[in-house]
């Protein structure tokens, strides 16, 4: 039994190595084979791989571009040639900070100025447009139609005209900080309406919404001197009243003395000195203080009837602007409506704070206006990822040829055995 259960393990041993080869040589044979599908196939793969890329690429490329054109807006200067305080001036009243940056870009990407930017697109016939941007669901989405950025300041050399080498010292100091919008669309004709919708926006309906929270912090500052005033007014009453009794003591004093005792003085201690005062200079001085405090409270009671009469009218100005603001109400309609309520408004005092007022708001419209009324339009560049599109796609076109040729030469082998048998 022995014997032969050695020959049969001898044989099965034999027999394996005889597999292993086999199978060896198979798949020599069946890598061979795949080769042959790929060379014969070869056109067919090329092809199939080449021709979507192409296709991907033409249009990624070129069809259709993108076109863009950029406003830039000077936005403050720090007014180094007006004079040696080197005060900042700022032409859209907000400064280009962080903060501030940010506090823009929320009022203009707000859903509700979107809605008024697409609507007006969709009045002056560029509904697909107003359709892309209406879609956009984030900030981020939005740039892509419209972006800004805030620019460093550069030396604006054209305040100065001098040689003198101290003056063009201070001219290398003098900065101007800039406000690009860049608008993005396609076809080079549409561009330029669109950009004329967007800048109309951002020059005369983003300025409404800053008025109104200059007239918000006007109320609040309204409301802080009224209140001031009114704290002050127990204290100024209190002294009036104590200065009065002083000098009706001090003319008793007087009444209760004789002719001959009229240069009576009164010794006191100041600063650890002995003064004497005649007391008629005494009275003198009580008289001052009092008539001084009088025509303080009588100021402080006029301050108060005015910066009441300006807290109304600021009230007004600010509801003006709420209930038109969801509307698309620009600065030059709220300037008409500056004018006429000016011309109905009796109080001298609130008229030349109307007329100062609508000065400022002349101001703020003339100063908002580009660097270059008509900038140059330019084809956007090959965005970043472009080229690693394209190799994507040649990748997943060239793995569907593969597939293809050897699906297709299966089949073709299936057909033949149907056919042999």
């Amino acid at each position: 039994m022995s014997c032969s259960e050695n020959v049969t393990s001898k044989e099965q041993s034999v027999m394996e190595m005889q597999r292993q080869k086999t199978s060896g040589y198979e798949d020599e044979i069946n890598l061979m084979d795949y080769f042959i599908v790929l060379w014969k196939h070869k056109y067919f793969i090329g092809f199939g791989a080449l021709l979507p890329t192409l296709i991907v690429a033409a249009i990624l490329l070129f069809c259709p571009k993108n076109y863009s054109v950029t406003y830039t807006y000077e936005i403050e200067d720090n007014g180094l040639y007006n004079g040696p305080n080197q005060v900042f001036h700022d032409k859209f009243n907000w400064g280009p900070n962080t903060k501030n940056f940010d506090v823009f870009c929320d009022i203009f990407y707000s859903q509700e100025n979107i809605s008024k930017l697409v609507n007006k697109l969709r009045e002056n016939g560029m509904a697909k447009y107003a359709d892309l941007m209406n879609k956009a669901n984030t900030r981020k989405d939005i740039e892509k139609f419209a972006a800004f950025e805030v620019k460093s300041p550069y030396a604006d050399l054209s305040k100065v005209n001098t040689t003198e080498s101290a003056k063009s010292e201070q001219s290398k100091q003098l900065k101007v900080m800039l406000l690009k919008l860049t608008i993005t669309g396609r076809l080079q004709n549409d561009i330029l309406k669109i950009a004329s919708v967007i800048r109309d926006n951002l020059e005369n309906v983003i300025p409404v919404y800053f008025v109104g929270k200059e007239l918000n912090a006007s109320v609040q500052e309204n409301r802080d001197e009224m209140a001031q005033i009114e704290r002050e007014r127990f204290n100024v009453n209190l002294a009036l009243k104590k200065d009065r009794a002083i000098l009706a003591k001090l003319k008793n004093i007087i009444t209760q003395t004789s002719k001959s005792e009229e240069n009576i003085t009164l010794q006191f201690n100041v600063s650890d000195k002995s003064e004497y005062i005649p007391i008629a200079y005494q009275i003198q001085a009580a008289e001052a203080k009092v008539v001084q405090l009088e025509e303080q409270i009588a100021a402080d009671s006029e301050r108060y009837a005015y910066y009441k009469d300006l807290l109304t009218l600021n009230e007004k100005l600010s509801a003006e602007i709420k209930d038109k603001a969801s509307s698309y109400y620009t600065i030059q309609q709220f300037q008409l409506f500056l004018t006429g309520f000016t011309d109905g408004c009796k109080n001298e005092g609130l008229k030349d704070y109307l007329n100062s007022y609508i000065k400022n708001i002349s101001n703020r419209i003339s100063a908002s206006m580009p660097v270059t009324e008509k900038p140059r339009v330019y084809p956007v560049p090959v965005a970043k990822g472009t080229v690693k599109k394209i190799a994507t796609a040649f990748a997943i076109a060239l793995a569907l040829s593969v597939f293809t040729a050897f699906l297709l030469e299966g089949l073709k082998k299936v057909k033949l055995k149907l056919l042999s048998s």
